[in-house]
């Protein structure tokens, strides 16, 4: 299969989840329809019912009122995703187009091409397959642990972390309506989560395809600098060969600048969503920390497992973008810059020193993504959770 081929079957499956929330991600004008209102209003109940149970459980005891919020960075991410594919939902579209015409133009130019394509849709494939294992797995054990609680031992927990009011959870009929309003949230964030980081992790991943390709670029460059010094030695003198140096420097220079653009237009389209993304699950861990350490409470440790994770997935491939740049740096410094002729120089200088200043994603302005963040957060989180669970705040 070709890589565009390949590409548009990606394109096509997170579409057709964006389908099941009612966000066409791939249509000229977005719609409101059924689905997209019952979207929009999970993050809607569960704060206005979280909200309210909460401030009633902090009011008995500041622990049940730690646990009625758990799942409130989930609350913060999820409502991140959603506006940002309904506020932004042009310029993602244009991406996902983009993605696949890079393959159909570049999978003309040889098999070394090819072979950077796939083996940047083989990446994203890798990471599409992690998060939909992990967020099937945990999602699908927060929605069966309270039937199976309440079928072979009898105790009655919920779904999520707050009980509506008027509606007795000690009833059968009531526990059965509680049940049913939290699965519509529950699952509707289990695919908008699965859906936002499919959209994140393609566009920061193709930073890394994007870098191998301008790698090939500055190879063949770099070939017919080498073959201009060896032709020196063989040529009559007055000779002159150009070997396409200029035609390649200027694919070169071009493609570097369609790199730095499209980092920048990324980070533009989401960096409010990644931001959100790392620091609610790192708020999610510390709070299901001081749950947990204090006593064992189930839905907060499964919880703590979906924010511990999804966190990392983020700052490693915030880390992969990094040796991205770096790997363009170096690309470029090592070209044989000394065979360019004086205003080919000049236009090498330009983007040596563009690549040595390639902008970062940084988290609201304060810190990059990268592990040695997450490494970071989740110190800080493990140390003020146990200041939390030990002194009783």
């Amino acid at each position: 299969m070709k890589p565009s081929q390949r590409m548009h079957r990606l394109v096509q499956h997170i579409n057709a989840v964006a389908q099941q929330l009612g966000l066409d991600m791939l249509t000229v004008k977005k719609e409101y329809i059924f689905r997209t209102w019952v979207t929009i209003s999970a993050p809607l109940t569960y704060a206005v019912f979280g909200v309210y149970w909460g401030f009633l459980e902090a009011r008995r005891h500041w622990l049940e009122g730690i646990k009625s919020s758990i799942m409130l960075g989930g609350l913060v991410s999820g409502s991140a995703k959603l506006l940002t594919i309904l506020l932004r939902h042009t310029p993602i579209r244009d991406l996902l187009h983009f993605f696949i015409k890079i393959c159909e133009d570049y999978e003309q130019r040889g098999v070394d091409f090819i072979h950077a394509l796939n083996f940047g849709i083989d990446r994203v494939y890798k990471i599409q397959r992690i998060i939909f294992v992990g967020y099937s797995i945990t999602f699908l054990i927060m929605l069966l642990m309270p039937l199976v609680l309440l079928f072979y031992k009898g105790i009655r927990i919920t779904v999520m972390p707050y009980e509506i009011p008027g509606l007795s959870i000690d009833s059968n009929i009531g526990y059965g309506l509680t049940y049913l309003q939290h699965t519509i949230p529950e699952v509707v964030g289990g695919i908008g989560f699965y859906l936002g980081d499919m959209l994140v992790l393609l566009a920061l991943n193709q930073i890394q395809t994007f870098a191998d390709i301008f790698q090939l670029k500055a190879t063949a460059l770099n070939d017919a600098l080498e073959r201009k010094e060896h032709s020196r030695y063989v040529c009559n003198v007055g000779e002159y060969k150009d070997f396409n140096i200029q035609a390649l420097l200027m694919d070169l220079i071009n493609w570097h600048q369609l790199f730095v653009d499209y980092c920048e237009l990324v980070e533009k389209i989401y960096d409010n969503l990644i931001a959100a993304q790392v620091f609610a699950a790192s708020v999610s861990i510390v709070i299901c920390l001081c749950v947990n350490l204090n006593e064992f409470d189930l839905i907060s440790a499964i919880f703590f497992l979906v924010s511990a994770y999804s966190m990392s997935v983020y700052c490693i491939v915030g880390t992969q973008i990094e040796f991205a740049y770096d790997q363009v740096y170096q690309t470029v410094s090592c070209l044989s810059w000394h065979e360019l002729s004086c205003e080919q120089r000049k236009l090498y200088m330009m983007m040596l020193q563009r690549a040595q200043n390639m902008k970062i994603i940084v988290l609201l302005g304060i810190t990059p993504l990268s592990l040695g963040t997450a490494l970071q957060a989740s110190e800080l989180d493990f140390c003020f959770g146990n200041l939390l669970a030990k002194n009783n705040i």
